[in-house]
């Protein structure tokens, strides 16, 4: 199961996924994807995906999504909200690109695709001694 927000304002697209998904539910996931990009005419974006609800995927599954996400093109950034750390592994296998960040929350992942603070990395700048 999955759901799609597009935040046009802000060129941010956020997909919350949970449980087992097939590959047809991948395929039609990313269709309603690029449906509402294009729909929202948004030529660049930022990317959230939270899988922190889902389990270890089956291989067929990860693999769909890896053809299908290795062609969306126009992602400026990609933050992957994960839960465990076998669902981290498994999910870093497919999302390879540079702009790609693994974050712990929402607000991690939000802190990345904006304003480029990494994920685990304080946000207060280092105290100076003078």
């Amino acid at each position: 199961m999955y759901k799609i927000v597009v935040d046009r304002p802000h060129s941010l697209v956020r997909i919350d996924m949970e449980g087992m998904l097939s590959p047809a539910e991948a395929d039609r996931l990313v269709g309603d994807l690029i449906a509402q990009i294009a729909a929202a005419r948004m030529p660049s974006y930022a990317l959230i995906i939270d899988v922190s609800r889902c389990p270890v995927q089956a291989q067929d599954m990860i693999a769909t999504m890896g053809t299908h996400l290795s062609k969306m093109k126009h992602a400026r950034a990609l933050a992957l909200v994960t839960g465990t750390m076998l669902v981290r592994l498994q999910v870093r296998r497919i999302f390879d690109q540079p702009f790609t960040r693994f974050a712990h929350s929402y607000d991690e992942a939000l802190a990345w695709v904006v304003s480029g603070i990494e994920p685990g990395a304080s946000a207060k700048p280092p105290a100076t001694h003078g």
